[in-house]
């Protein structure tokens, strides 16, 4: 019987797309299909967020395994593309597949060209543009509404995650305070290396998100933010655009830190004046998020695997 071994390699840091890669093989195992996680021994498993999914390093290859590579993994890339088994890309974020990864897929051969499956419709068009002859299959990733929901009385605070964007981060909180006194008032919370948990938690607890997503295949953080009942202002991260609308969210251009600083005030003052303006949002936002649910996902993601092999699927039920 087939199996889906999902190829990852952790640093052990705070990666969406790593959380991601479990989720599919817990997911798919929970649908009965016979998934794995496969890593180095060098590499570090993830312990930010609680999954039940399987990862082993020791493995012999099956004739009849089923290989998900991750997209940004040029090495594993390059060695899979010479192997005679069944292969499937993984896409996450196009950006870094087209600095680290688009010459490895070169070398798959034309008639054995893998099928891809994409998070997000965006970076799914442009892989059907980067390779028109490829299948391309969509598997949203996802807000999860087990853990990111809203959780009673919340707070006059900005919750903010500086990663991916460190100078903004500093820079928009200056140009705000002095810009908008009005909102001195208003704490500041910065997550950093933190566990999923405790990011649900300062959402849950937080009035305001301010996003500074950046390079986004799709850009979970301000869909997480929503979930749990944030008002959003600031960055897209170009992906974001697939979620992001007038009534969701206050938006401004990628990199411009005036507008930022100016879109979280006007955020600030929905919240501070309540009332139907600010219950507006917040369900907007919540729609929104749900249109990116653990929902969907499992759906999308039995639907897909079906299509593309049904053979590695053991039982109508979960295997563990």
């Amino acid at each position: 019987m087939a199996r889906l071994l999902y190829f990852a390699f952790p640093t052990g840091g705070v990666q969406g797309g790593q959380k991601m890669i479990l989720r599919h093989v817990e997911t798919l195992r929970g649908l009965g299909f016979d998934a794995t996680c496969v890593t180095g021994p060098q590499n570090v498993v993830p312990e930010w967020f609680e999954h039940r999914a399987p990862i082993i390093t020791a493995y012999e290859l099956r004739q009849d395994d089923i290989l998900v590579l991750p997209d940004d993994a040029h090495d594993a890339l390059r060695k899979a593309a010479a192997l005679p088994h069944r292969r499937v890309v993984f896409a996450q974020n196009p950006y870094i597949m087209a600095a680290l990864s688009l010459s490895a897929m070169d070398g798959f051969a034309a008639d054995r060209f893998p099928p891809f499956i994409a998070v997000g419709r965006g970076l799914a068009g442009l892989i059907s543009r980067l390779y028109p002859q490829a299948q391309v299959e969509l598997v949203p990733c996802f807000a999860d509404e087990r853990t990111f929901r809203p959780r009673g009385p919340k707070r006059a605070a900005i919750a903010y995650v500086p990663k991916k964007r460190p100078l903004e981060a500093k820079v928009i909180p200056g140009l705000f305070e002095r810009l908008h006194p009005r909102h001195r008032d208003l704490a500041w919370t910065q997550i950093e290396k933190a566990s999923e948990r405790r990011v649900a938690d300062v959402f849950a607890e937080s009035s305001l998100l301010l996003s500074l997503s950046r390079l986004e295949s799709v850009g979970m953080t301000p869909l997480e933010a929503m979930a749990c009942g944030c008002v959003c202002a600031g960055f897209t991260g170009v992906g974001g655009g697939e979620y992001a609308t007038t009534d969701n969210g206050f938006w401004v251009p990628d990199d411009d830190c005036v507008a930022a600083a100016d879109a979280l005030a006007e955020a600030a003052d929905v919240v501070k004046a309540g009332g139907p303006a600010l219950q507006r949002r917040i369900e907007a936002g919540r729609e929104t998020a749900a249109r990116w649910s653990y929902a969907v996902f499992r759906a999308a993601l039995e639907e897909v695997w079906m299509r593309l092999a049904p053979e590695a699927r053991l039982q109508d039920g979960p295997l563990d």
